[in-house]
């Protein structure tokens, strides 16, 4: 930036970016493109024994970004035109046998849009209702159901640092074919860094 802000001297102007730090606020402030990431500094705020194990006084920086920002960006993904489910359903095979495929026809979004009344015990069971949640009630209407998906796994980042275990923690939506995620299509996004304190204890 010094070299640039140098070199524009002699046309009597000046370089756009003040520094590396102005290069970045302008980059931060563009509204199109990634989710942005946000950092907080989390600390254990119980009760200390002591003596304390040297993980409780410490605080730890955890990175993440918006899950609201996340899965609007994930809904509003063009790739996933044709791949996508609205909702809930029930698939059969032609010889009347059930169909697992994707998430949105599996049990539990079906009974999270329909609600099922059951009367008798585990031997036997008799319907006596069924509802439909979303559509009977008028604050629901227009609603679908995205059902959120996460998933963690511990990562080595770096052996030189004194803390080098991470688990990144993933985020992705029912509502996206399973073909898809496997197709590795920006289906899966990562939302967070979640740092894991060394400790004896």
């Amino acid at each position: 930036m010094q070299l640039w802000s140098t070199s524009m001297l002699q046309h009597d102007d000046r370089a756009p970016f003040t520094d590396h730090k102005d290069l970045h606020r302008v980059i931060d402030a563009i509204p199109h493109g990634d989710v942005p990431w946000k950092s907080i500094q989390v600390q254990f705020s119980g009760d200390i024994p002591e003596p304390s194990p040297h993980w409780m006084t410490k605080s730890y920086d955890v990175w993440f970004r918006d899950p609201n920002v996340v899965v609007e960006a994930l809904l509003s993904n063009p790739d996933f035109d044709k791949h996508f489910d609205y909702v809930p359903y029930h698939e059969f095979e032609p010889m009347g046998e059930r169909r697992w495929e994707n998430f949105m026809s599996g049990n539990w979004a079906w009974r999270h849009a329909v609600s099922f009344h059951w009367m008798g015990n585990s031997y036997c069971r008799k319907l006596i209702g069924k509802q439909d949640i979303l559509a009977n009630n008028p604050a629901m209407h227009g609603a679908m159901l995205v059902p959120i998906i996460l998933g963690s796994d511990k990562t080595t980042v770096s052996v030189a640092t004194g803390q080098n275990d991470y688990y990144p923690l993933y985020l992705s939506i029912g509502n996206v074919h399973n073909n898809t995620h496997r197709a590795h299509r920006n289906a899966l996004i990562l939302v967070a860094f979640l740092a894991i304190p060394k400790s004896r204890y």
